[in-house]
């Protein structure tokens, strides 16, 4: 098994020898800011501002910059969230080259307690955990006897339902190469989950076990990977990664990734990345009453040539389903598209944090289809 490697920056301490760094003081002490500059090909993160203070019920923004010193594919997890809260990150993993940017939005609740919060942002690069504290500081809202609306609906996603990924740091292999497998796992609200069970189960072409595993455990950042020898005589085709995650007091999770070694004659698709954002495909996890609120979703087809379905299903904050939209795409052999699907929500649509599950079949199911890849991502209706 790979043993977890783990790098940690304080605040916004760095990786990178003869950065320069000021310091800030503000309402919850004192953080280090470093510049954003890059020195000799080394990786960084960096979340800005160090620091904010919202009320309960209203939620804070964090810009996060990544920057690597070589091409990586980065995925973003956060732990110590605050009770009865939510961590949207607008996207959640993407591919630093060398830079990779997204934004951490924290949703609070009328029933978050007030204080003061230490969250740790985590990017984890080929492997490799880098993370992050940023300071959250949470009051009394101005007219403390009004009734939150955030609080009933954010209060349905806040409980015991897991949530789990799966990635390999190449999509195309050859045989006699070793595939890293990596993974994060959370709770509903976006906090990672420490100590949870992982099994891993890798097919081949023709749905013989590869590889099985089911005692990997997730670290404080909720990750777990391992790695995998393949052969001098490894089949070609697509393989596919499952990977399940269980612990005490949690529901039983699922999810899948696939890879290819050497080629293949059947599809294989990886969603690459899924979020909300406006139409011209801008993050953007919080939306108000009436916006038109468009779910993006970067597909990448590393097997054969098909023509495929795009499904998205929203769920709202109770998590009941609400839409179920789809769109025919054809996938070349190599080719990575990004699909958009627009959601208008009726007027008296409730507030609080809307789930999107993204999904890839090969054909319609009702035509005998086949799930390939799914993926998700939240969004936050404000009023």
């Amino acid at each position: 098994m790979h043993i977890p490697r783990s790098r940690t920056i304080t605040a916004l301490i760095v990786l990178i020898a003869g950065m320069s760094a000021i310091q800030t003081t503000g309402a919850l002490g004192t953080f280090v800011l470093a510049d954003a500059v890059m020195a000799n090909g080394q990786t960084y993160l960096q979340v800005q501002p160090a620091s904010a203070t919202i009320t309960a019920g209203a939620f804070a923004k964090f810009d996060v910059n990544v920057v690597a010193g070589s091409l990586a594919e980065a995925s973003l997890v956060a732990r110590g969230i605050p009770p009865d809260s939510v961590a949207i990150f607008t996207p959640n993993a993407g591919v630093a080259n060398p830079e990779f940017d997204s934004s951490l939005t924290i949703v609070t609740s009328g029933n978050t307690p007030l204080g003061n919060y230490l969250v740790t942002v985590v990017a984890i690069l080929n492997g490799i955990e880098y993370s992050n504290e940023i300071g959250l500081q949470i009051l009394t809202p101005p007219n403390s006897t009004v009734t939150n609306t955030i609080s009933t609906t954010l209060s349905a996603i806040i409980g015991t339902t897991l949530s789990i990924t799966v990635n390999t740091d190449q999509s195309q292999y050859q045989p006699n190469s070793v595939v890293f497998v990596t993974g994060q796992v959370t709770d509903s609200t976006g906090n990672a989950i420490s100590d949870a069970t992982v099994a891993l189960q890798i097919d081949g072409p023709t749905g013989t076990e590869l590889f099985y595993t089911n005692d990997l455990q997730t670290d404080s950042a909720g990750t777990f990977q391992t790695q995998v020898a393949l052969g001098f005589a490894t089949p070609s085709g697509s393989y596919t990664v499952f990977a399940s995650a269980s612990k005490p007091g949690y529901s039983f999770v699922t999810s899948r990734t696939t890879f290819v070694v050497g080629s293949s004659t059947t599809p294989s698709v990886i969603i690459k990345a899924v979020y909300a954002g406006d139409g011209a495909g801008n993050p953007t996890p919080t939306f108000t009453s009436g916006q038109t609120i468009w779910i993006w979703i970067v597909i990448q087809n590393i097997g054969t040539a098909f023509q495929g379905v795009v499904w998205i299903q929203v769920r709202d904050p109770n998590g009941v389903p609400m839409q179920i939209k789809t769109e025919m795409v054809q996938l070349q052999t190599g080719q990575t598209t990004t699909e958009a699907f627009a959601i208008s929500l009726p007027g008296n649509a409730p507030i609080g944090v809307y789930s999107v599950n993204a999904l890839v079949s090969d054909k319609l199911i009702s035509q005998g289809g086949t799930f390939l890849a799914n993926s998700e991502t939240q969004f936050d209706l404000t009023g």
